[in-house]
């Protein structure tokens, strides 16, 4: 049997923050998918209509957490819409090399360690200044 998830969301990775925990639940539903897709067989069919979602999806993404850092004036903003500005600049550059060779699961490794190192511990570094700006 094939492991159909290949990212288990659990409590750990929630930032208690209710909007970004849920497109963060999105963006894993994401990469689960293309997941699915590789293991029966079909990761190369429907590696543009995730890519062109995930690239969409992620815009939204870091628009919301954009506001919300800078209503809670965290001190890092700049350094995060940075590392914002650069993983879409990736995020492009790989649409485009996958599109000639279809290597859905070098997409996979790349949207893994985007969430194991931007999402898990980028993001729970601002985690604080927006809970004390939201009860202020």
């Amino acid at each position: 049997m094939h492991k159909m998830l290949y990212i288990i969301w659990s409590d750990k990775n929630k930032l208690d923050i209710p909007i970004i925990d849920e497109q963060h639940r999105g963006i894993i539903s994401t990469i689960n998918s293309l997941h699915y897709f590789i293991q029966i067989g079909h990761g190369a069919e429907i590696l543009t209509p995730t890519l062109t979602m995930l690239a969409q999806y992620t815009k939204i993404h870091f628009k919301t957490e954009e506001a919300l850092l800078a209503k809670a004036k965290y001190p890092a903003i700049e350094e995060h819409c940075a590392l914002h500005k650069t993983l879409i600049e990736k995020i492009e550059k790989l649409s485009i090399e996958v599109s000639r060779d279809r290597d859905a699961g070098r997409v996979l490794i790349f949207l893994r360690e985007w969430w194991l190192n931007h999402i898990n511990k980028e993001d729970s570094k601002y985690v604080l200044f927006i809970r004390k700006y939201e009860r202020s």
